[in-house]
């Protein structure tokens, strides 16, 4: 004998579950991207200091070693970075609230309801899987909303670096 309630129920926990798992996974994929524009600006910025280092040892004169002080600061590479990391990062914010809004809402709300039925008809209102299935699905509701605010806060910061980045003066500029 099968409970219609019950497997509306898990129904929409799998799903809820499901929704949390694209999310999380479209997260960790733009953390990796993250981590690999990270990787490659350290590259960057090491061959960069390695390259004016050798440069600065080998001058022999204080003209050689005036010339090389623009390659020493280079803006427009910090602004393609910020650039980059407000894209990557906006684009995740995007991907993340794409996927919530066409699964959640209604994920939620068919579990709420599932939720409230299995509740009204327990002896007492009294049932334990109902009130776990609920708590699980507020915490869940939590995570969304953090995972959100997160993804907005990282937005941002890179938006005001990239602004920062992008009115910062070269050398000889006023």
């Amino acid at each position: 004998m099968s409970n219609p309630k019950i497997e509306q129920m898990f129904v929409a926990q799998k799903a809820s579950s499901e929704v949390l798992v694209a999310i999380m996974r479209t997260s960790f994929e733009g953390m990796q991207r993250l981590a690999e524009l990270n990787m490659s600006a350290a590259k960057g910025v090491l061959s960069n200091t390695a390259s004016t280092a050798n440069a600065l040892a080998s001058s022999k004169d204080m003209a050689d070693m005036t010339k090389l002080s623009p390659q020493m600061a280079k803006p427009e590479e910090m602004l393609e970075y910020w650039r980059s990391v407000y894209d990557l990062v906006t684009g995740m914010q995007k991907d993340v609230t794409a996927v919530m809004q066409a699964n959640y809402t209604q994920l939620a709300k068919t579990a709420a309801s599932a939720i409230e039925q299995r509740k009204s008809t327990a002896v007492d209102g009294r049932d334990m899987m109902a009130n776990a299935m609920k708590d699980v699905l507020e915490t869940t509701n939590k995570a969304f909303d953090n995972m959100s605010a997160m993804a907005g806060q990282m937005a941002s910061i890179a938006g005001a670096n990239m602004k920062a980045a992008s009115g910062t003066k070269g050398p000889g500029k006023k």
